[in-house]
């Protein structure tokens, strides 16, 4: 059978979702209203980076926010427009979250982008950010769309997490008029991170192939980049918890704030 690659998340956008629901987005969501109240945050207007199908976005939205969501693939946010219609994908008052397309190292390129009371990057995407000067540029445009003593949180996985779950696994899954293979494993010499699909459509021919590739940042790298950003460190929180967050987590998450 014949294969085409692809870039990351142009045919895995389509069943994403599917791949994806064991991931509790409301907690998710809940957990980072409950990081903007331990900081007293008064945020009402929030952006979504790296949105993705906008599972969180919209979970966001639910708890009373008003939220943008920003992602760089095109087929990941017309996969997230698309559920705007629905009953799912409103607030309180009716209202869908608003999709971009946009790249997180160059958010002010994106025009009449009015700056926001608070930033979220979810579920490690600040680990597809694959050099420390991607990681610096993202923090620069980050602090240039946030109002002044704003909130950004983000999250990362560590290298805990990629031996313990994802070193050489192989899973696989169907739905209806698809089916997919996973192959995850990890690089140590060079801390990246691989997941390679195969995926199968039943309205296209051949398997459909992405790479995707992250970089798992050392904890020591990781304290280094904070320093040198224009952000202040709040606060660095394992899992989803309070409790601090070191190498030994699996996934931290950090709050900065924008002086």
């Amino acid at each position: 059978m014949s294969s085409t690659c692809s870039p990351p998340y142009e045919t895995l956008a389509s069943i994403y979702d599917h791949v994806m629901q064991h991931v509790d987005y409301r907690n998710w969501a809940m957990y980072i209203k409950s990081i903007l109240a331990r900081f007293e945050s008064r945020s009402q207007r929030l952006v979504d980076l790296a949105c993705g199908t906008g599972n969180l976005t919209f979970e966001l939205a639910r708890c009373g926010y008003d939220v943008v969501g920003i992602d760089r693939s095109p087929a990941m946010i017309a996969a997230a427009r698309q559920k705007t219609g629905s009953p799912q994908s409103t607030d309180a008052n009716g209202a869908a979250p608003a999709f971009l397309v946009g790249d997180l190292t160059a958010l002010t390129d994106l025009d009449g982008l009015e700056p926001f009371d608070a930033a979220v990057c979810a579920y490690d995407s600040f680990n597809y950010l694959l050099t420390t000067a991607d990681v610096l540029r993202a923090c620069d445009q980050v602090f240039r769309i946030l109002k002044p003593d704003s909130l950004f949180i983000f999250d990362v996985c560590t290298e805990r997490n990629s031996l313990r779950y994802f070193d050489d696994v192989h899973d696989a899954g169907e739905g209806p008029g698809f089916s997919y293979k996973r192959h995850s494993y990890y690089d140590r010499t060079k801390n990246l991170q691989y997941n390679h699909f195969a995926i199968e459509l039943a309205a296209v021919a051949g398997v459909l192939e992405e790479t995707h590739t992250q970089h798992i940042y050392p904890w020591s790298d990781l304290e280094l980049m904070l320093e040198t950003c224009p952000f202040e460190l709040l606060g660095a929180y394992s899992g989803f918890t309070f409790n601090k967050g070191s190498a030994r987590s699996d996934r931290v998450h950090f709050v900065l704030r924008r002086p």
